[in-house]
């Protein structure tokens, strides 16, 4: 055969190969014979091996996975990818719906009706990423990352067979499309089967098996795990023969229903458990059904997402935070079983609070297998009157962390154990201090557990993936780290004599580590561990600071006077920086050669700078109405009254705050005074 005839051969096997999978994935035409789907693409691979020049990388047989990597690529969603909020009763739903008729109403020329439409469809488990196509070729693939900033993982999502590589056409210029990469229970049993035989550590859940997955650096590896993907949504998209993306769409995508018919014409497996609805009783009759059909399902679902339909509609609702108004995840009672407690253990956290374990026989609860729940603290203990030896209910708290809800006293035989808090930590033998009401700590601030913990939530907070547990715990006994400070000061050279350790895997790590040396000033406030203080919270005090130098000398009255940090939280970060220890750390980490990028100022809205206080109630808006004015508007808003505080917003029935703002110097609005500023 020569390069005419075999190139002919070749763009027809792979049109063929290609219009197979459609069916079979897409359509589930039952016609559709695997045997001749692998005929023809042994004959494809074999002409491509024999004709090299004719390969191309979006050939059905590129799907077996390239070349392993050194390390994924970060790459920034052009559209975040947001998370959504919860809903969790019919009255959350009610609420969800209010919000949204109260938004619309604020648009200008909004028509008089009420009516919206609903879309609802399920809420898979597994791992959201985004696909981007130009002239109907796969160009990349990202995870979600943080909804900002995702990874490349474009090599293992072309190993899944019911990613199409080329769409059909008609096809627009340029698409972005969301879906959700996921494992069938069946299949994460027939791996956990394999993997039993041969002693290798089981997959937890489909979740968790999707996610890691797709994270394997070696796309073979991604392959072998049979990974299935469902497209769920269109972000952007260019008509033909232009590359601006627009939102001026035809039809195809005018509503969220559209779009799901478009997907599957352009060659997407979308699942077909979905309602347009007309209203929440419609939406509600629909969670019910699903409710029931759940368990029976070849995949694991945590909800469902109900959204507003009409496209134009959602982007003017718009977002807040890091989850949109348009839409909102329900999501279904945890699932509970029963267990007996063989032990109750004390895990010692980054923080040095000790937090109580119950440990039983391996349980399976909500599709994965635990045997360890939290006890939350000793107080909760005491409530449920938790012992060594009861039956007690367990549950996957929001489908995800297990603990003891319940016990079932009716059960006990009389040999039970009342559990007592040790008053010495297990790990370094120092005394245990209650502080806060209901937290017990370790004292020593040098504690082993408290120390590797909090190595580790320090590498995973700036993102150095390659320090791991095992390599901390190897790190820190070979005397290579101490603090977090240790870490910026590695070399190669410490690291590639150690056992197991080779030039390679040490040069990866070095360059990891040094690719975090300019960390945004939020990231680097949650990589320290302060106690109270999450991501939301050290970005609360980036925007507030600006700098880390003002946060380590702020009074706690300046630190308490950020928008959403109350008295507790505030005392907690003042306390950190106030100590020190800490303060000698962060000294050790900065002359490493770190540089803390300061946080980026917002566009200055009509309230940039200026801090609210609300007190009484309002009456055309509630409290979280007018925040969410305020934050939009570039303002800040306070919990507490201060001298920092610009205006108080006075509503009916006000507190003791009215009072304490003219010894303040803060200026009172009545509500129409505030609605006139916005």
């Amino acid at each position: 055969m020569n390069k005419s005839v075999a190139q002919k051969r070749i763009l027809k096997l792979r049109a063929e190969i290609e219009d197979l999978r459609y069916r079979y994935h897409v359509l589930d035409d039952p016609k559709v014979n695997d045997a001749v789907t692998d005929s023809l693409t042994c004959e494809l691979r074999v002409l491509e091996k024999e004709f090299p020049e004719l390969r191309d990388p979006l050939s059905p047989t590129e799907r077996v996975g390239g070349k392993p990597l050194d390390k994924f690529v970060k790459v920034k969603h052009s559209t975040p990818m947001l998370s959504l909020n919860d809903a969790f009763s019919r009255a959350d739903l009610e609420a969800w719906k209010e919000r949204i008729k109260k938004l619309k109403s604020d648009f200008k020329g909004s028509p008089k009706s009420d009516f919206l439409e609903y879309f609802c469809e399920l809420k898979l488990d597994g791992l959201a990423v985004s696909l981007i196509y130009k002239d109907g070729l796969f160009l990349r693939g990202a995870t979600r990352g943080d909804g900002y900033i995702g990874e490349d993982v474009s090599e293992n999502l072309k190993t899944i067979e019911t990613i199409p590589l080329k769409l059909r056409t008609p096809f627009p210029k340029m698409i972005e499309v969301r879906g959700e990469v996921i494992m069938a229970k069946k299949t994460l049993r027939e791996l956990n089967r394999v993997y039993e035989k041969i002693n290798k550590p089981l997959l937890a859940n489909t979740r968790n098996a999707a996610a890691g997955s797709l994270r394997q650096l070696d796309p073979k590896l991604s392959r072998e795990r049979h990974l299935d993907f469902f497209a769920y949504d269109i972000t952007e998209i260019s008509k033909l023969g232009s590359s601006t993306p627009t939102w001026e769409l035809s039809s195809q995508v005018d509503t969220h229903s559209n779009k799901h018919d478009f997907l599957r014409q352009l060659g997407f497996k979308v699942d077909k458990h979905e309602a347009v609805c007309r209203n929440l009783n419609e939406v509600w009759s629909f969670t019910e059904k699903i409710g029931k059909m759940r368990p029976n399902f070849p995949y694991g679902t945590d909800g469902v997402v109900i959204s507003v339909n009409q496209t134009e509609l959602s982007k003017r609702l718009g977002f807040v935070g890091k989850a949109p108004h348009y839409a909102v995840a329900f999501k279904y009672p945890a699932e509970k079983a029963t267990t007996v407690i063989k032990d109750i253990i004390v895990q010692v956290g980054r923080t040095g609070v000790l937090t109580p374990l119950a440990v039983f026989t391996p349980t399976l609860v909500a599709g994965s297998t635990i045997s360890k729940a939290t006890l939350h603290n000793f107080n909760q203990i005491e409530r449920l009157d938790v012992r060594i030896g009861d039956t007690v209910v367990i549950q996957k708290a929001g489908d995800v962390i297990p603990e003891v809800v319940e016990v079932l006293p009716k059960l006990r035989v009389g040999h039970e154990k009342k559990f007592k808090m040790p008053t010495h930590c297990s790990v370094c033998g120092s005394k245990v201090e209650k502080k806060e009401m209901v937290a017990y700590f370790c004292a020593n601030s040098n504690c082993p557990a408290k120390n590797i913990r909090g190595l580790l939530h320090f590498a995973r907070a700036l993102e150095i993936d390659e320090l791991g547990p095992k390599v901390l715990n190897r790190f820190r006994d070979e005397g290579l780290i101490s603090d977090a400070s240790d870490i910026f000061a590695l070399k190669k050279e410490d690291i590639s004599g150690l056992e197991r350790f080779g030039e390679k895997s040490a040069e990866n790590l070095i360059v990891s580590i040094n690719a975090r040396r300019k960390p945004p000033l939020w990231r680097f406030l949650y990589a320290l561990g302060v106690l109270h203080v999450g991501e939301e919270t050290a970005q609360d005090l980036a925007e507030r600071f600006g700098i880390l130098e003002k946060i380590m000398t702020a009074e706690l009255e300046e630190i308490q006077a950020v928008p959403n940090i109350g008295p507790i939280v505030a005392r907690s970060a003042y306390e950190f920086f106030h100590k020190k220890e800490n303060i000698d750390l962060i000294k050790k980490i900065l002359k490493t050669g770190i540089k803390i990028l300061p946080a980026e100022k917002r566009i200055a809205g009509k309230l940039f700078g200026k801090t609210f206080v609300i007190t009484g109630t309002l009456e055309s808006m509630s409290r979280e109405e007018a925040k969410e004015k305020i934050r939009a508007l570039s303002g800040n808003v306070s919990e507490s009254i201060s001298s920092q505080t610009n205006y108080l917003i006075t509503g009916e029935s006000p507190g003791s705050k009215l009072a304490r703002a003219p010894k303040l110097g803060v200026k009172v609005l009545t509500e129409k005074q505030f609605l006139n500023l916005l």
